[in-house]
């Protein structure tokens, strides 16, 4: 299941209080080395939204704790059989959860300069960038499909983003929603999001 909470940027430190109860030792010491507010809402909040996706999906109860391979790529601790992957960007967050290999990636939708392009786009696609007047909408979609390649491969940020073209991210989806892209990877294939709120989060753990 593809779950997206939308308009995180309207959220106070308030939030984070009422998130604090429900996040493990292990989340609450991810929260302590962020300095952003922003990156601590987020942070927190699109943990609460696994835990939530787990209760409704796998009637899994209480503050998952993660385990993380070579380069990082996290995974349940105690549920090695169910796959999850969590994101988020400046005003969303994203969080999937499957059966199999899964992974999810979302950006903002922004103005993005052609240079940039250079370090995660192939020639083939910097060249077709390059001829646009604004290629901002086509490099964000892009770079979220090879986020979430990258995601799905266990390389993350590891991972040179340029080798990811359209023959290998076939199998990933993107959407749009309210100011952002989000690309998903899921071996179910296409999924119909499920937009949450806070109160709702809150409610289901």
């Amino acid at each position: 299941m593809l779950y997206l909470l939308e308009n995180t940027d309207k959220l106070t430190e308030a939030f984070i209080s009422s998130a604090l109860p429900y996040l493990s030792l292990q989340r609450l010491k991810k929260l302590d080395n962020l300095r952003m507010s922003s990156d601590k809402i987020n942070c927190a909040a699109v943990y609460l939204m696994l835990r939530a996706g787990l209760k409704k999906e796998y009637g899994i109860a209480g503050a998952p704790e993660f385990i993380y391979a070579e380069h990082g790529k996290p995974s349940l601790a105690d549920h090695a059989d169910i796959h999850f992957s969590l994101s988020h960007c400046r005003n969303s967050c994203a969080c999937i959860i499957s059966d199999s290999e899964t992974a999810v990636d979302i950006n903002d939708i922004r103005r993005v300069k052609l240079r940039t392009a250079k370090y995660f786009c192939s020639e083939e696609e910097y060249a077709i960038a390059g001829a646009l007047e604004d290629p901002s909408d086509m490099l964000i979609k892009l770079w979220s499909r090879k986020e979430c390649m990258s995601k799905l491969d266990g390389r993350g940020l590891g991972a040179d983003l340029r080798t990811f073209t359209d023959d290998n991210t076939q199998n990933v989806r993107t959407i749009g929603g309210s100011g952002y892209y989000c690309s998903y990877y899921s071996g179910s294939g296409e999924l119909e999001p499920v937009i949450l709120s806070v109160e709702g989060i809150l409610a289901q753990i």
